[in-house]
């Protein structure tokens, strides 16, 4: 009996799977979704939500399901560096002004990040690719074995309980994690130290309420004479986690029993404090990107391509704009809309940000010595000891001075505009601009909007609660034309015989954020923006040139990799 060839075929309902789900549905593709696990996961591991995360579960109509589990934003105020939760605090470092609704987000964005566990956030995303398929698309329970493919497709050998299947599919997404069984199977290395450190991690389930009272945040940095590691605040009341280094050949993680781990845990928060161990676990810390990112018609997303130290929580994030990136680029190519080469460049412009990542990431890591010198946990077990005792007796001594300016130094680790957005591609399937393009503000943290192709469209209202952003479609492009000329734009767009539509949107140089109009992004006179379905700008209008229809072939052939035909005579 024939099988049905799927269009996709994904492995893996981690988040990024499941949002290659929710996209894919979105636009019509058939697939499937494979999970060899028999559930989602249960513990929190991911926590931190970028804010163009948030913006891409904005679009897909997950984010205000997100903000309403999410950490409220009075108890991510400051990250801690202490002996333990409950005892000597050796200094804060202090978010206010950088968390929630404030202007950092809101002159950038419709959105802003969030704090939320993967095993909240799953659920989520979950429930929406149920909703958007029409039925449960992850088949629980069915563990990726084997491929082979062809010039057609892959069949991919699937084993279940009940025993072994085949499922066709045009192309396969491998979003199975760091171990990636999709990635192996197609010969794709890792480059990159594999393992920076090794954590145990002891997830605990308690009410953190008075704990925190004292300083309200999500992360608690624990360094002693003896114990390293750090206390993550997932959900005040609900999941915690300690991740304390140790070294396995030293100590096996076979010999962390649930007494000696709630001894650790105990000891980690320096108070009276009632818990129950819900896992014992470990993990690697790597700093490892795939050497590519496709072989024929296998293509990887997420963990499967990368994998990050959690300095930064960069992780998850990354997958995200990796999925974003990547379906709606698959589909064009399965519907002839665009040429193979089109796929080419999700590996073009995604894998330079995961390298960016993993190197912000290790630089995270490292940068954080700093914290531990000014402390003194770099000197023997006896001269740190009588630090902490010199620290405990005396609330001014001066050594708490030189914390201070280390923890200040970590800014740029837990609040940086340019790791928050969308990043920008220096190459792919986009034209570089043919005019000078405005520059209006300034670089803040790193992060600067315009109207430059190889970037994310700028967020600016078009209306009252409604983003640009807003206005994009995963199975179209959408053309930002002046006002004035948007008509003229309307008629050269369905002047064109072109494969994918293109929406025409009229924006004014009134349409602003609360710090940016569209006239200070045009600079002078206003031109028109071809945006992708990604949210990333593909071209825009040239100084002088060919007619509107004209310019639009041309550019819409170049990003798509395929000839477009009009249909019928131009239009100035």
């Amino acid at each position: 009996m024939s099988i049905e060839q799927l269009d996709l075929l994904i492995v893996g309902a981690g988040p990024a799977g499941l949002l290659a789900s929710i996209i894919a549905s979105s636009i019509g593709l058939t697939h499937q979704v494979i999970e060899r696990r028999t559930g989602l996961h249960t513990e929190p591991s991911a926590h931190v939500l970028k804010t163009h995360s948030m913006e891409v579960y904005r679009r897909i109509g997950v984010a205000d399901k997100i903000l309403e589990q999410s950490t409220p934003v009075e108890l991510q105020q400051c990250i801690t560096w202490c002996e333990s939760v409950g005892g000597l605090h050796y200094g804060q470092l202090s978010l206010a002004g950088k968390k929630g609704r404030v202007p950092r987000f809101t002159e950038i964005s419709p959105g802003h990040s969030a704090n939320l566990p993967q095993s909240l956030l799953e659920p989520i995303l979950h429930r929406r690719a149920a909703f958007m398929a029409g039925r449960d698309p992850v088949a629980f329970g069915a563990a990726f074995r084997s491929l082979v493919q062809d010039g057609e497709g892959v069949t991919a050998t699937v084993e279940r309980a009940e025993g072994t299947s085949q499922i066709k599919a045009r192309y396969v997404i491998g979003a199975d994690g760091a171990g990636s069984r999709v990635r192996r199977s197609v010969g794709i290395a890792m480059e990159g130290p594999q393992a920076l450190a090794h954590f145990l991690a002891i997830h605990i389930k308690s009410d953190m309420t008075e704990a925190l009272k004292r300083g309200p945040g999500v992360l608690f940095f624990v360094r002693t004479p003896t114990r390293e590691g750090f206390f993550i605040m997932h959900q005040p009341i609900g999941s915690q986690v300690f991740m304390m280094r140790f070294d396995p050949e030293a100590t096996p993680f076979e010999s962390f029993d649930e007494a000696q781990c709630r001894a650790i845990v105990e000891e980690v928060m320096g108070c009276p404090h009632d818990f129950t161990i819900s896992a014992i676990d470990r993990w690697a810390m790597s700093a490892q990107v795939a050497e590519r990112y496709r072989e024929g018609r296998v293509v990887l997303v997420g963990d499967a391509g990368h994998r990050f130290p959690p300095t930064g929580g960069l992780g998850l994030n990354t997958g995200v704009e990796d999925v974003e990136n990547l379906i709606w680029k698959v589909a064009a190519v399965i519907r002839g809309q665009a040429g193979d080469s089109l796929i080419d460049s999700y590996e073009t412009e995604c894998r330079p940000v995961a390298i960016r990542n993993t190197n912000q990431s290790v630089n995270n890591h490292v940068r954080m010595r700093e914290v531990a010198m000014a402390i003194g946990a770099e000197e023997p077990p006896e001269a740190f000891a009588a630090v902490i005792a010199a620290l405990r007796a005396d609330p001014a001594h001066p050594r708490f001075e030189a914390i201070r300016t280390a923890v200040d130094a970590q800014m740029p680790h837990f609040a940086f505009l340019e790791m928050e957005m969308a990043s920008m591609a220096e190459n792919g399937a986009f034209l570089p601009a043919e005019r000078a393009i405005a520059e209006p503000v300034e670089a803040v943290e790193g992060y600067r909007p315009s109207f430059r192709p190889g970037g994310q469209m700028p967020h600016l209202w078009v209306e009252p609660g409604v983003s640009t952003i807003d206005l994009l479609h995963f199975d179209r492009f959408t053309l930002f034309a002046p006002s004035q000329d948007a008509e003229l734009w309307r008629e050269a767009a369905t002047s064109l015989d072109a494969p994918m539509a293109v929406q025409v949107v009229a924006i004014d140089a009134t349409m602003r954020s609360e710090r940016v109009s569209a006239a200070d992004f045009w600079g002078g006179q206003p031109f028109a923006i071809l945006v992708r379905p990604d949210g990333r700008i593909a071209w825009v209008e040239p100084e002088t040139g060919q007619t509107r229809r004209d310019q639009l072939a041309a550019a819409l052939s170049c990003v798509l990799g395929r000839p477009l035909q009009s249909s019928v005579t131009k239009v100035a």
